[in-house]
């Protein structure tokens, strides 16, 4: 009985412990050629549609925009992010990558 009961304990533990290494990260990018009404929606939209991704903002000034973008760093990089926007007609690069605040 005893063996059941540690047995059952440690298969929890390692369970919930699992979720406990991914945590959501959030990136910010430095998005060029935002020129135009539409760009900053089309770069939005880029980013949301990539698997992993749970928000995009995207705020636009002077041809230039910042993507900040919340994802799971298990699902998918902050290069890839950036190179999906590149691969839209958006070049940006990573200028930072922290670790999500989790809402209580």
């Amino acid at each position: 009985m005893k063996t059941l009961i540690r047995t059952a304990v440690t298969v929890a533990a390692l369970t919930l412990a699992g979720g406990a290494y991914a945590a959501p990260r959030t990136a910010t990018l430095a998005v060029e050629n935002v020129s135009c009404v539409t760009c900053a929606p089309i770069v939005k939209r880029t980013l949301s549609r990539i698997p992993g991704v749970s928000q995009v903002v995207v705020v636009e000034r002077d041809g230039r925009a910042t993507a900040t973008v919340t994802f799971d760093d298990e699902k998918v990089t902050a290069e890839a992010l950036a190179q999906a926007t590149t691969n839209a007609g958006y070049p940006s690069t990573v200028t930072g990558v922290k670790t999500a605040a989790l809402a209580r």
